[in-house]
Protein backbone atom coordinates (compact mmCIF):
# COMPACT_ATOMS: atom_id res chain seq x y z
CA UNK A 1 0.00 0.00 0.00
CA UNK A 2 1.29 3.63 -1.23
CA UNK A 3 2.44 5.65 1.99
CA UNK A 4 1.25 9.15 2.00
CA UNK A 5 1.41 12.29 3.75
CA UNK A 6 -2.06 13.42 5.38
CA UNK A 7 -1.47 16.69 4.41
CA UNK A 8 -0.81 15.70 0.21
CA UNK A 9 -4.12 12.72 0.72
CA UNK A 10 -5.96 15.73 1.52
CA UNK A 11 -4.77 17.31 -1.36
CA UNK A 12 -5.25 14.40 -3.50
CA UNK A 13 -8.93 14.28 -2.43
CA UNK A 14 -9.32 18.03 -3.25
CA UNK A 15 -8.22 17.15 -7.08
CA UNK A 16 -10.01 14.05 -7.04
CA UNK A 17 -13.43 15.76 -6.48
CA UNK A 18 -12.55 19.01 -8.57
CA UNK A 19 -16.14 18.89 -10.34
CA UNK A 20 -17.44 19.41 -7.02
CA UNK A 21 -14.78 22.63 -6.84
CA UNK A 22 -15.63 23.79 -9.63
CA UNK A 23 -11.88 23.53 -11.55
CA UNK A 24 -11.18 22.64 -15.18
CA UNK A 25 -9.02 20.03 -16.42
CA UNK A 26 -6.14 23.04 -17.00
CA UNK A 27 -6.29 24.61 -13.42
CA UNK A 28 -5.81 20.97 -12.13
CA UNK A 29 -2.60 20.30 -14.35
CA UNK A 30 -1.73 24.27 -13.21
CA UNK A 31 -1.79 23.60 -9.92
CA UNK A 32 0.06 19.85 -9.81
CA UNK A 33 2.78 21.66 -11.45
CA UNK A 34 2.38 24.02 -9.08
CA UNK A 35 2.69 21.83 -6.60
CA UNK A 36 5.38 19.79 -8.02
CA UNK A 37 8.99 22.27 -8.36
CA UNK A 38 7.41 25.76 -7.91
CA UNK A 39 7.14 25.22 -4.52
CA UNK A 40 5.13 27.51 -2.01
CA UNK A 41 2.31 28.94 -4.09
CA UNK A 42 -1.36 29.67 -4.03
CA UNK A 43 -3.05 26.08 -5.38
CA UNK A 44 -6.93 26.78 -4.73
CA UNK A 45 -8.60 30.12 -6.18
CA UNK A 46 -10.42 32.79 -3.50
CA UNK A 47 -14.29 31.44 -4.21
CA UNK A 48 -17.17 33.98 -3.82
CA UNK A 49 -18.27 31.17 -1.99
CA UNK A 50 -15.32 31.24 1.00
CA UNK A 51 -12.99 33.51 -0.04
CA UNK A 52 -10.70 30.99 1.50
CA UNK A 53 -6.29 30.56 -0.46
CA UNK A 54 -4.92 27.56 0.72
CA UNK A 55 -1.35 27.51 0.58
CA UNK A 56 0.57 24.15 0.38
CA UNK A 57 4.02 22.38 -0.91
CA UNK A 58 4.93 19.08 -1.33
CA UNK A 59 7.55 17.02 0.92
CA UNK A 60 10.87 15.91 -1.38
CA UNK A 61 9.56 12.62 -2.77
CA UNK A 62 6.04 12.95 -2.65
CA UNK A 63 5.74 14.45 -6.52
CA UNK A 64 5.79 10.91 -8.03
CA UNK A 65 3.28 9.46 -5.43
CA UNK A 66 0.78 12.54 -6.56
CA UNK A 67 1.40 11.64 -9.86
CA UNK A 68 0.25 7.90 -8.96
CA UNK A 69 -3.01 9.04 -6.86
CA UNK A 70 -4.06 11.22 -9.72
CA UNK A 71 -3.87 8.79 -12.13
CA UNK A 72 -5.26 6.16 -10.08
CA UNK A 73 -8.14 7.83 -9.45
CA UNK A 74 -9.13 9.91 -12.46
CA UNK A 75 -7.02 8.87 -14.98
CA UNK A 76 -5.00 12.39 -15.40
CA UNK A 77 -1.42 11.57 -16.99
CA UNK A 78 0.47 14.75 -14.96
CA UNK A 79 3.92 15.34 -13.94
CA UNK A 80 5.42 13.71 -17.05
CA UNK A 81 7.31 16.69 -18.34
CA UNK A 82 9.26 17.61 -15.24
CA UNK A 83 10.03 21.17 -14.33
CA UNK A 84 12.87 21.54 -12.44
CA UNK A 85 14.03 23.84 -9.14
CA UNK A 86 15.96 27.09 -9.73
CA UNK A 87 15.85 30.14 -12.10
CA UNK A 88 12.73 30.24 -13.99
CA UNK A 89 14.66 32.58 -16.90
CA UNK A 90 17.14 29.51 -17.04
CA UNK A 91 13.62 27.26 -16.67
CA UNK A 92 12.43 29.05 -19.70
CA UNK A 93 15.15 28.41 -22.15
CA UNK A 94 14.75 24.35 -21.81
CA UNK A 95 11.07 25.02 -21.73
CA UNK A 96 9.38 26.39 -24.82
CA UNK A 97 10.77 29.89 -24.44
CA UNK A 98 8.28 30.84 -21.65
CA UNK A 99 9.79 34.31 -21.36
CA UNK A 100 9.48 34.96 -25.03
CA UNK A 101 6.51 37.58 -25.70
CA UNK A 102 5.39 37.59 -21.90
CA UNK A 103 3.25 34.07 -22.69
CA UNK A 104 3.78 30.91 -20.29
CA UNK A 105 4.04 28.92 -23.10
CA UNK A 106 4.55 29.88 -26.85
CA UNK A 107 2.24 26.89 -28.26
CA UNK A 108 -0.83 27.11 -26.02
CA UNK A 109 -3.99 27.47 -27.79
CA UNK A 110 -7.26 26.85 -26.24
CA UNK A 111 -10.03 23.72 -27.57
CA UNK A 112 -13.03 22.99 -26.69
CA UNK A 113 -16.05 20.91 -28.49
CA UNK A 114 -19.60 21.28 -28.09
CA UNK A 115 -20.46 17.56 -26.92
CA UNK A 116 -17.87 17.35 -24.33
CA UNK A 117 -15.36 15.22 -26.28
CA UNK A 118 -11.63 15.68 -27.80
CA UNK A 119 -10.44 13.53 -29.92
CA UNK A 120 -6.78 14.12 -30.53
CA UNK A 121 -3.52 11.87 -30.82
CA UNK A 122 -5.86 8.82 -31.52
CA UNK A 123 -7.18 9.57 -27.97
CA UNK A 124 -10.69 10.87 -26.60
CA UNK A 125 -10.13 12.91 -23.59
CA UNK A 126 -13.90 13.73 -21.88
CA UNK A 127 -14.43 17.19 -20.67
CA UNK A 128 -15.91 17.42 -17.10
CA UNK A 129 -19.77 16.80 -17.82
CA UNK A 130 -20.85 18.98 -14.38
CA UNK A 131 -18.48 22.00 -15.32
CA UNK A 132 -19.25 23.96 -18.82
CA UNK A 133 -15.84 24.98 -19.16
CA UNK A 134 -14.11 27.26 -21.30
CA UNK A 135 -12.08 24.36 -23.09
CA UNK A 136 -8.51 22.92 -22.42
CA UNK A 137 -5.38 24.59 -22.96
CA UNK A 138 -3.18 22.57 -25.02
CA UNK A 139 -0.03 22.45 -26.23
CA UNK A 140 -0.49 22.16 -30.17
CA UNK A 141 2.98 21.13 -30.98
CA UNK A 142 2.65 18.36 -28.75
CA UNK A 143 -0.96 17.16 -31.42
CA UNK A 144 -0.14 14.82 -33.99
CA UNK A 145 -3.34 13.91 -35.15
CA UNK A 146 -7.53 15.57 -35.03
CA UNK A 147 -9.47 13.00 -35.31
CA UNK A 148 -12.27 15.56 -35.68
CA UNK A 149 -14.22 15.85 -38.94
CA UNK A 150 -13.57 19.76 -39.11
CA UNK A 151 -12.18 22.57 -37.32
CA UNK A 152 -14.20 25.63 -36.01
CA UNK A 153 -12.28 29.29 -35.25
CA UNK A 154 -14.29 30.75 -32.68
CA UNK A 155 -13.85 34.98 -32.72
CA UNK A 156 -14.90 35.94 -29.39
CA UNK A 157 -13.85 34.00 -26.00
CA UNK A 158 -17.59 33.91 -23.82
CA UNK A 159 -19.16 32.08 -26.46
CA UNK A 160 -16.82 28.91 -25.62
CA UNK A 161 -18.30 28.72 -22.17
CA UNK A 162 -21.42 28.17 -24.36
CA UNK A 163 -20.35 25.60 -26.81
CA UNK A 164 -22.43 22.73 -24.85
CA UNK A 165 -25.50 24.73 -25.78
CA UNK A 166 -25.03 23.25 -29.12
CA UNK A 167 -24.42 19.79 -28.66
CA UNK A 168 -27.38 18.56 -30.94
CA UNK A 169 -25.46 20.71 -33.73
CA UNK A 170 -24.18 18.19 -36.18
CA UNK A 171 -21.37 20.96 -37.05
CA UNK A 172 -20.31 21.43 -33.58
CA UNK A 173 -20.86 18.16 -32.41
CA UNK A 174 -18.23 16.74 -34.06
CA UNK A 175 -15.50 19.51 -34.67
CA UNK A 176 -12.90 21.26 -32.82
CA UNK A 177 -13.53 24.64 -31.62
CA UNK A 178 -10.59 26.91 -31.36
CA UNK A 179 -10.47 30.02 -29.83
CA UNK A 180 -8.65 32.80 -32.18
CA UNK A 181 -6.96 34.22 -29.14
CA UNK A 182 -5.62 38.17 -28.55
CA UNK A 183 -5.04 39.99 -31.79
CA UNK A 184 -2.04 41.77 -30.61
CA UNK A 185 1.76 40.40 -32.36
CA UNK A 186 3.15 37.44 -29.70
CA UNK A 187 -0.41 36.63 -27.99
CA UNK A 188 -2.20 33.62 -28.52
CA UNK A 189 -3.76 34.36 -32.12
CA UNK A 190 -0.04 33.91 -33.47
CA UNK A 191 -0.47 30.42 -32.12
CA UNK A 192 -3.93 29.83 -33.28
CA UNK A 193 -2.12 30.42 -37.28
CA UNK A 194 0.43 28.17 -36.56
CA UNK A 195 -1.66 25.36 -35.62
CA UNK A 196 -4.15 25.92 -38.68
CA UNK A 197 -1.17 26.26 -41.24
CA UNK A 198 -0.50 22.86 -39.91
CA UNK A 199 -4.04 21.15 -40.41
CA UNK A 200 -5.93 23.42 -43.07
CA UNK A 201 -4.90 20.78 -45.85
CA UNK A 202 -6.25 18.19 -43.84
CA UNK A 203 -9.72 19.32 -42.45
CA UNK A 204 -12.16 21.72 -43.57
CA UNK A 205 -12.12 25.02 -41.75
CA UNK A 206 -15.12 26.73 -40.47
CA UNK A 207 -15.32 30.27 -38.94
CA UNK A 208 -17.64 31.08 -35.96
CA UNK A 209 -18.01 34.46 -35.03
CA UNK A 210 -20.06 37.96 -35.04
CA UNK A 211 -22.61 38.55 -37.55
CA UNK A 212 -21.31 41.90 -38.39
CA UNK A 213 -18.47 43.15 -40.38
CA UNK A 214 -15.52 42.47 -38.87
CA UNK A 215 -16.59 38.94 -38.17
CA UNK A 216 -17.15 38.46 -42.31
CA UNK A 217 -13.52 40.03 -42.85
CA UNK A 218 -12.07 37.87 -40.00
CA UNK A 219 -13.63 34.56 -41.70
CA UNK A 220 -12.54 35.82 -45.04
CA UNK A 221 -9.13 36.71 -43.71
CA UNK A 222 -8.76 33.15 -43.04
CA UNK A 223 -10.22 31.92 -46.07
CA UNK A 224 -12.21 29.55 -44.17
CA UNK A 225 -14.30 26.64 -45.85
CA UNK A 226 -17.55 28.02 -44.87
CA UNK A 227 -19.05 30.61 -42.00
CA UNK A 228 -21.50 29.47 -39.21
CA UNK A 229 -24.48 32.30 -39.06
CA UNK A 230 -27.73 32.11 -37.56
CA UNK A 231 -30.51 30.61 -39.97
CA UNK A 232 -31.28 33.59 -42.26
CA UNK A 233 -35.10 32.69 -42.89
CA UNK A 234 -35.56 33.66 -38.74
CA UNK A 235 -33.84 37.08 -39.52
CA UNK A 236 -36.53 37.40 -42.23
CA UNK A 237 -39.17 37.83 -40.20
CA UNK A 238 -38.37 39.51 -37.56
CA UNK A 239 -39.35 43.36 -37.86
CA UNK A 240 -36.55 46.27 -37.66
CA UNK A 241 -37.21 46.62 -34.15
CA UNK A 242 -37.01 43.21 -33.22
CA UNK A 243 -33.53 42.94 -34.92
CA UNK A 244 -32.52 45.77 -32.99
CA UNK A 245 -33.42 44.00 -29.91
CA UNK A 246 -31.46 41.47 -31.21
CA UNK A 247 -28.02 43.23 -31.80
CA UNK A 248 -25.34 44.62 -30.16
CA UNK A 249 -23.60 47.50 -29.42
CA UNK A 250 -23.70 50.09 -32.86
CA UNK A 251 -20.07 48.58 -34.16
CA UNK A 252 -22.01 48.21 -37.64
CA UNK A 253 -19.75 51.67 -39.44
CA UNK A 254 -16.88 51.97 -36.99
CA UNK A 255 -16.04 48.13 -38.19
CA UNK A 256 -16.13 49.32 -42.12
CA UNK A 257 -12.79 50.69 -43.83
CA UNK A 258 -12.37 54.35 -44.47
CA UNK A 259 -14.45 55.89 -47.08
CA UNK A 260 -16.90 52.66 -47.08
CA UNK A 261 -20.23 52.94 -46.51
CA UNK A 262 -21.57 49.35 -46.29
CA UNK A 263 -19.98 45.76 -46.63
CA UNK A 264 -18.80 45.14 -50.61
CA UNK A 265 -20.56 41.67 -51.17
CA UNK A 266 -19.04 40.86 -54.09
CA UNK A 267 -15.75 40.32 -52.42
CA UNK A 268 -17.75 37.40 -50.14
CA UNK A 269 -18.73 33.85 -51.39
CA UNK A 270 -22.44 33.69 -52.65
CA UNK A 271 -24.01 31.56 -49.82
CA UNK A 272 -22.77 34.45 -47.83
CA UNK A 273 -24.21 37.10 -49.45
CA UNK A 274 -28.08 37.00 -47.98
CA UNK A 275 -26.56 37.73 -44.34
CA UNK A 276 -24.64 40.47 -45.42
CA UNK A 277 -27.17 42.19 -47.66
CA UNK A 278 -29.40 41.69 -44.35
CA UNK A 279 -26.74 43.46 -42.38
CA UNK A 280 -26.40 46.46 -44.86
CA UNK A 281 -29.82 47.18 -44.72
CA UNK A 282 -30.53 47.15 -41.19
CA UNK A 283 -26.78 48.54 -40.67
CA UNK A 284 -26.75 46.66 -37.32
CA UNK A 285 -24.18 43.32 -36.34
CA UNK A 286 -25.31 40.86 -33.73
CA UNK A 287 -22.60 39.76 -31.49
CA UNK A 288 -22.16 35.88 -30.67
CA UNK A 289 -23.15 36.03 -27.39
CA UNK A 290 -26.55 38.20 -27.44
CA UNK A 291 -27.61 35.48 -30.63
CA UNK A 292 -26.87 32.34 -28.05
CA UNK A 293 -28.41 34.16 -25.32
CA UNK A 294 -31.72 33.99 -27.27
CA UNK A 295 -31.18 30.04 -28.15
CA UNK A 296 -30.57 30.97 -32.47
CA UNK A 297 -30.51 28.49 -34.75
CA UNK A 298 -26.71 27.84 -36.61
CA UNK A 299 -26.39 27.03 -39.75
CA UNK A 300 -22.95 26.60 -41.66
CA UNK A 301 -22.79 28.25 -45.03
CA UNK A 302 -20.20 27.10 -47.14
CA UNK A 303 -18.03 29.27 -49.32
Amino acid sequence: MMTISRTLYNRCKKLIESNEQGLKYDEINAEIQALFGLGHKQVIPASKRTKQKIYFKLRAGEAEKLQAVIKAEIGLEVLTEPYCNGDRIANAARHNDEKIGANASQDIILVNNAAGQLKLNQEVSGLFRSIHAAGLELRHSMISSIEHNAIIICENFTPMYYLHQLKNNPVFEHSLVIYRGDSQNGKRADEVNRFIDNYKSELPLYYFGDFDPEGFSIAKSFQVDGIILPDINLFSTLTKVELKKLAGKDKFFPQLAHGQTYLNVSTYPQTWHAHIHLMNKYQLGWQQEHLLGVDTDWLLYKS
